[in-house]
């Protein structure tokens, strides 16, 4: 078995698979073909076709198996589009507890001149 957290892509032959520990919630998304993932930890197995993605579970096992030829992509969560999300979750839970929207600024800082 190949490491599956290590290639940006995976090429996985019918009969093949592929298995690693991701250290964080990487996305998987299935370009190619069907595969069958196995975490573990969880009773339940997953099938997947060409166009699905999957979740990684950081610290935990996972076993990709091709049940046809597969390819499969690994996106690595971008932390700007992180922070936005949290930053609309907040705001999405504010709105729902006051009622009002909540505004995002930028506050900044003026000074005056020592010369004028």
């Amino acid at each position: 078995m190949r490491g599956l957290f290590t290639n940006r892509t995976l090429s996985i032959p019918t009969g093949h698979a592929v298995s690693g520990t991701p250290d964080r919630a990487d996305t998987l998304r299935i370009q190619r073909g069907r595969v069958w993932i196995t975490v573990e930890g969880i009773k339940h197995d997953y099938f997947l076709h060409a166009g699905d993605t999957f979740t990684a579970v950081p610290g935990r096992l996972t076993v990709l198996e091709a049940d046809q030829d597969a390819s499969v992509e690994l996106r690595r969560p971008n932390a700007g589009r992180i922070l936005k999300g949290i930053g609309q979750r907040v705001a999405g839970f504010l709105h729902g507890i006051t009622g009002h929207a909540v505004v995002q600024t930028s506050l900044k800082r003026h000074r005056t001149c020592d010369a004028c």
